[in-house]
């Protein structure tokens, strides 16, 4: 059955509210922690009604949850697979636009980047494990496209969930770095060094050799 326009308008406005929530609830969580953040000061940064709140989330942790999905979704539609065939762009080309993407999408979110880097929850706490759990999945996502990348021949072969651990303990690295930096940076600069250590690592193997 076709939506109307107006069950259309809702549910944008829906998901806009939503969104409008777990923005207010992850700044206060890097603020004040997660767990000395409380659900009224949610309500009040977010200036809706508390039974709003319970019509979207039943809980704090439902919250937090809800912030990891929807940052795993965005970075899933970012990552678009190398078109290979003939009249394609290059490789290279979409693998740097694929990268720009899910940089640029990670870089504009302050909030979220040291909510998963820095947490500060102990080890053993749910909400810890549940971030644990969102780098799992980003592994998987990295490990998947090396995968494929190697069935046509883009990538050497290499144990995929391996290179995958390898690579994403860089990015998390660099993202540390850029997101605690004052200095100005372009996503384009950025996405071309990681690739490029990503594919050539950083020693210049003439040298090596000579």
């Amino acid at each position: 059955m076709a939506v109307t326009k107006a069950e259309a308008k809702a549910e944008a406005k829906r998901d806009q509210r939503r969104r409008e929530i777990l923005d207010a609830a992850k700044d206060l969580f890097v603020e004040r922690g997660f767990h000395s953040a409380s659900i009224s000061e949610i309500i009040k940064r977010a200036g809706i009604a508390r039974g709003t709140f319970y019509l979207y989330f039943n809980s704090k942790d439902a919250v937090f949850e809800s912030i990891l999905e929807l940052a795993i979704h965005e970075l899933e539609v970012r990552i678009i697979g190398v078109d290979v065939e003939e009249g394609a762009p290059p490789p290279a080309l979409q693998l740097h636009q694929n990268v720009s993407r899910v940089l640029e999408y990670m870089l504009s979110d302050r909030a979220l980047i040291l909510l998963i880097l820095a947490h500060g929850l102990p080890p053993d706490a749910p909400m810890a494990l549940r971030v644990d759990a969102f780098f799992t999945h980003v592994e998987e996502l990295i490990a998947r496209s090396l995968s494929y990348g190697m069935s046509v021949g883009l990538v050497r072969k290499c144990d995929a969930e391996l290179t995958a651990a390898q690579i994403l303990g860089s990015v998390r690295g660099g993202m540390r770095r850029l997101i605690q930096s004052h200095e100005n940076f372009e996503v384009t600069e950025v996405a071309s060094q990681l690739i490029d250590f990503a594919l050539r690592g950083v020693i210049i193997v003439d040298r090596l050799q000579s």
